[in-house]
């Protein structure tokens, strides 16, 4: 074989190599993207049923053994629980979930932190939420919340820190 030849099969093999490795990873990144958008579509609809006062809604959100625990309020476990600790009867209240960092652990397992407004037409409250979501079957739900006011910005030092 000489050395032009050798030098093609050797290009023909690389781009083969290249072409199977792609087909190998880019599902990978697809599958990331859908299932950001899942996990994304279900904080979206957990805070619409917050929105909505429908904790039934809210709790259906949550894993079977999911947990949730706020600032304001005992850690409880189970929809049934959560479903009773987020019961809202005033009908002004409102909330509005901005997620502000979202990371995979791994491929059925994510980490979403979020900053909250909510409040009534008595006062509104800036909280900082995290949800650890999970992936069950094809299904993304909310596993744990943790919710907790937010803490006022740290007043900058005088000693350059």
């Amino acid at each position: 074989m000489t050395r032009e030849k050798y030098d093609y099969a050797m290009t023909v093999r690389h781009l083969l190599v290249g072409v199977f490795v792609l087909r190998a990873v880019l599902p990978l990144f697809a599958q990331s993207a859908e299932d950001e958008a899942a996990v994304r579509a279900r904080l979206a609809a957990y805070a619409e049923a917050r929105n909505k006062r429908d904790a039934h809604a809210e709790a259906m959100c949550y894993t079977e053994d999911g947990d949730f625990r706020s600032s304001l309020g005992p850690f409880v476990s189970g929809r049934a629980a959560i479903e009773k600790q987020l019961t809202v009867n005033d009908p002004t209240y409102h909330f509005n979930l901005e997620i502000t960092r979202f990371r995979f652990i791994n491929p059925t397992t994510a980490i979403v932190d979020a900053e909250v407004k909510t409040g009534t037409s008595k006062g509104e409250g800036l909280l900082v939420a995290d949800y650890l979501v999970v992936k069950q079957g094809n299904v993304w739900l909310i596993s744990a919340g943790r919710i907790a006011t937010k803490p006022a910005p740290r007043p900058a030092s005088g000693n350059g820190r």
